[in-house]
């Protein structure tokens, strides 16, 4: 009996609940703001109090870091989930179209077809199958998968089979059409993706040059400017007087600005939304920010 409770206790989480439910993705992205703000008490208690945790310019990038970690990851890995999904999507279609050209109604297609393979979609076709078996509407049943993964591709498509078989007519020829519209569209953005790619790299190998030349600039001619390399050593401008530590923190933000608007610019080539480009900027902002740590300050 024990045993039992325990195995209904257990929860019933998958992958696909995880990157396509809107509650998940809205804890990630509170879990996102609320991170920098606990970084930012926790920078203000040691301030107040004189504990010396951290450093004021590390506590700043632990709040950018914080806040593009955990949800430009999870962008990523929904990217690459919905990647596989489209793919697999419309070779499910082509094989509903073959199955009602040789006469089959579209509930029949649907269980011959959820005995093939389909990659990451095989489970879902699966449960498709049994809702229909179980008396559901092939309607609601891929009402259902489209609400699921609710990516634009796959809402098309499914509204467009839903018309076609409340309509009648000849579904097998809209099956047939949807199947090389998605083929199409993928293809489509594989050809972009792939020559995006070439201006992803330029994008960081120029972010990577500027944090090179910046870091020259703070190593070898800031101090040779500046008289010495102590922070105390200073440069005269006019009539004023600008410390080697002052200057050097103005290059370090102008790094870290520089490795954040790249990051975003890289995410709008790479996938033309501004919110792929959330691991970019976390990629370049570390890099950027280790490598001051290591060798400037």
């Amino acid at each position: 009996m024990e045993r039992k409770f325990y195995r209904n206790m257990k929860l019933n989480v998958s992958l696909e609940s995880l990157l396509f439910d809107k509650r998940v993705s809205d804890i990630i992205l509170t879990i996102s703001i609320i991170l920098p703000i606990i970084i930012i008490v926790i920078m203000g208690i040691d301030t107040l109090l004189g504990l010396g945790i951290g450093d004021f310019n590390d506590y700043v990038v632990l709040c950018i870091l914080s806040g593009t970690s955990i949800y430009g990851f999870y962008q990523y890995a929904r990217s690459k989930y919905v990647w596989k999904i489209e793919n697999a999507f419309p070779e499910f279609v082509r094989d509903l179209a073959g199955s009602r050209k040789v006469g089959l109604t579209l509930p029949k297609a649907i269980q011959i077809a959820s005995r093939g393979n389909y990659g990451v979609l095989t489970k879902e076709i699966k449960e498709m199958s049994k809702k229909i078996s179980w008396g559901s509407s092939t309607a609601d049943a891929f009402s259902d998968f489209a609400r699921k993964f609710d990516t634009p591709l796959i809402n098309r498509i499914v509204s467009l089979i839903i018309e076609a078989d409340k309509g009648g007519g000849s579904v097998a020829d809209v099956l047939d059409s949807a199947y090389r519209y998605a083929r199409e569209i993928q293809f489509i953005k594989k050809e972009r993706k792939s020559s995006m790619a070439s201006y992803v790299a330029i994008i960081y190998m120029s972010a990577l040059v500027f944090l090179v030349i910046i870091l020259i600039l703070t190593k070898q001619f800031l101090p040779m400017l500046c008289g010495g390399t102590s922070e105390f050593s200073a440069v005269t401008l006019g009539s004023s007087v600008i410390s080697l530590h002052d200057i050097t923190l103005a290059y370090f933000y102008a790094a870290i600005i520089q490795a954040m608007g790249s990051g975003f610019v890289a995410g709008v080539f790479e996938e033309g939304r501004l919110s792929a480009g959330v691991k970019h900027a976390f990629i370049l902002t570390l890099i950027t920010w280790l490598s001051f740590k290591f060798l400037v300050f």
